[in-house]
């Protein structure tokens, strides 16, 4: 028996002008120097694989942001420690930029999933199928016959 009901439209061949490669020049960063040199960096790599699309801009962006402010709150942490101590009590508590790196690096493994740079991730990209054309299908005896 045939199919009933209304064929299904291919939803990925709307996309089709998202899915075109994205430059690798970092775009106006809020970040420093850094997260546009890590920009270019990633972008390379991700270009390389094919993964650099319109579509996942934004995840490379606040990921590059986000490798920048770990950076910074590393930078102090070498310098000041993981403690620091009250002036006036005397007791020792945690640094702010213990907090700023943990949702640093927190933001970044959600980004690098969503890009496919874990090894998990890189897999299920890889079982994507996108259409390679926007090729229309026949309905009828036409489609049958060819």
């Amino acid at each position: 028996m045939g199919l009933r009901g209304v064929k299904p439209k291919e939803n990925m061949l709307a996309l089709t002008g998202l899915l075109a490669p994205l430059c690798t020049e970092p775009p106006d960063l809020k970040g420093g120097i850094d997260a546009e040199l890590e920009y270019e960096r990633i972008a390379k790599e991700l270009a390389k694989l094919g993964h650099l699309t319109d579509l996942n801009r934004q995840c490379l962006i606040n990921y590059c942001e986000a490798w920048e402010l770990a950076q910074v709150a590393l930078k102090e942490l070498a310098d000041d420690g993981v403690t620091l101590v009250n002036a006036e009590s005397g007791n020792r508590y945690m640094h702010p930029a213990m907090t700023v790196w943990s949702m640093a690096r927190a933001t970044m493994e959600k980004e690098a999933k969503n890009l496919g740079m874990t090894p998990a991730s890189l897999q299920s990209i890889k079982n994507v199928k996108i259409p390679s054309s926007a090729k229309k299908q026949e309905d009828g005896p036409s489609a049958f016959l060819t």
